[in-house]
């Protein structure tokens, strides 16, 4: 039977990325996958009319021909190909008054709010538009993107950051550079002087690292802020679909297997280390280095003797937190954007403008915070003639649906729904109910049962201060299990996020295809 040199187990954006990278190196690769599609959250699926988006909002690092940004660099290196759909938009937040609220004003939908927050790409107009919503604002912004901008230049100088010795040598050129990953984004905008309320507004991506201010280190919230503000966001011509395929063809066409509907039941071990894995049960596939595009708690639990898991990775699990999950509601509308009052993309709407605040609140089912995207302002014809889509997005955190009975799911599921489309309507005064054609629902469970993570989590582990992008980059290989044996996605040092699993996964591949080169 046939060794390979590198098997991946795991097609999501990470586990593609992986087999990919190694298939182009050379390596005899194969990739295996539990379900019967490539992507993981990078998918899509149909209901009635209408093609939905299952996980991605929007993507920054696209760019533009002349300056592209990390996503189609990667796309690039390992020539794929995608129809990219551009906005020149950043994020609309809004945070509607509530009793008791002072400085208060009635937006342009007719709404009384404390905030309403339309921001645009680029960082001088995003430093004004802050400043003209909350004066004297502009001078930390710019010092703000400043600094992630010599924190960018620093990033290309280290190269491979996992080399601590590179990190110090640059610490001359950016000095900064340390100090931006050991304090959180909460000290360093204050350390700014940006007033609170623009500092809410500034922190409105939060959710998408899945915690507050007041938990990562400002350098990591910059790296995201900044590639979603200097040159927009993007989102597949196919969905998020398009993207797989294109790596899945990639792989193929440079040698490299694919099985679906393969899930890897065991690892196989031999002298201490792994050497094959088990699929489905039964067939036994043998290879001398693997990457796995899984949550590490699942994967020792699952595939691994426990005697087989070295104590540095139990010590490790025991000291990380898992972080939000999501729920989402997939709206098929037979209306129209225009006819149904949207005009943004993404509209964030906050019971409250503090990131803790927020957070603090999405311990119980639905904290009254949503996101409400409507992928037809990028793509307008990704719906039937006189329709729309949407899909609303709000986050819990740890189990919050310990105390709902099965017999009960059904009826939950209905009230977390109505619950979030009240709360657009109301945010956006306008109607979603009547015209509703399709709804499809889908709450941690739906989340666990598909992408195999803790309570559904697609965050990975919290990225706190002490645990953020530079210590794990920092750790990388000793956060390893085994030699031959390396993670990849959302759990490892960038988190969620398509790029960040991208990134992994290449880097992963990467240091796999290096290994086989000196002779390991």
């Amino acid at each position: 039977m046939k060794t390979y040199d590198v098997i991946v187990i795991g097609a999501g954006n990470g586990g593609l990325a992986a087999a990919a990278t190694c298939a182009r190196a050379g390596l005899s690769t194969l990739l295996l996958e539990r379900h019967n599609i490539p992507g993981g959250s990078a998918s899509s699926f149909v209901r009635g009319r209408f093609e939905f988006e299952p996980s991605l909002h929007e993507l920054a690092g696209i760019g533009t021909p002349e300056d592209p940004g990390s996503i189609e660099q990667f796309f690039n290196r390992i020539e794929a190909e995608a129809d990219w759909h551009k906005d020149n938009s950043t994020f609309r937040l809004i945070v509607p008054a509530k009793e008791g609220d002072t400085d208060t004003f009635v937006n342009e939908n007719g709404v009384e709010v404390t905030i309403d927050a339309r921001m645009p790409v680029g960082f001088e107009n995003f430093s004004r538009k802050l400043d003209e919503i909350v004066p004297g604002s502009y001078e930390s912004a710019m010092k703000a993107f400043d600094l992630s901008t010599r924190m960018f230049k620093a990033f290309d100088a280290i190269g491979d950051m996992s080399d601590p010795k590179k990190i110090f040598s640059i610490l001359g050129e950016v000095p900064d550079f340390m100090r931006m990953t050991s304090h959180t984004l909460n000290e360093g905008l204050d350390a700014l002087g940006m007033p609170k309320k623009a500092q809410d507004i500034f922190s409105t991506y939060w959710c998408y690292m899945g915690s507050p201010g007041s938990r990562f280190d400002f350098l990591y919230y910059m790296a995201v802020l900044h590639s979603y503000v200097k040159s927009g966001t993007g989102i597949p011509d196919k969905r998020s679909h398009e993207m797989s395929l294109a790596i899945d063809k990639v792989i193929r066409d440079n040698g490299g297997d694919i099985w679906y509907n393969s899930e890897v039941t065991r690892i196989i071990m031999q002298d201490g280390k792994p050497a094959g894995v088990v699929i489905n049960g039964e067939k036994k596939v043998f290879g001398k280095r693997f990457i796995c595009n899984s949550y590490p708690y699942v994967a020792f639990r699952d595939l691994f003797n426990i005697e087989d898991v070295p104590e540095k990775q139990l010590k490790m699990l025991n000291t990380r937190e898992n972080a939000v999950a999501l729920t989402t509601v997939y709206l098929g509308m037979n209306k129209t954007k225009e006819e149904l009052g949207i005009k943004d993309y993404s509209v964030f709407i906050a019971p409250c403008s503090d990131s803790d605040e927020q957070f603090s609140l999405v311990n119980d089912y639905f904290s009254g915070y949503c996101i409400i995207n409507c992928l037809n302002e990028i793509i307008p014809d990704c719906t039937p003639e006189g329709t729309c889509q949407l899909f609303l997005t709000s986050m819990t955190h740890g189990d919050v649906m310990r105390d709902i009975r099965p017999q009960d799911y059904k009826k939950f599921k209905t009230k977390v729904a109505k619950d979030m489309i009240e709360t657009c309507e109301k945010a956006l005064n306008i109607s979603i109910t009547p015209y509703i054609e399709e709804i499809e629902i889908a709450l941690p469970p739906t989340f666990c049962r598909y992408l195999n993570t803790p309570l559904g989590t697609p965050y990975g582990y919290f990225l706190d201060k002490w645990d953020s992008m530079i210590p794990r980059t920092i750790q990388y290989m000793k956060d390893q299990p085994f030699d031959n044996f390396l993670f990849c996605g959302a759990t490892q040092e960038r988190g969620d996020g398509y790029g960040c699993a991208y990134h992994t996964g290449e880097k992963a591949g990467n240091l796999t295809v290096k290994a086989f080169k000196e002779g390991k």
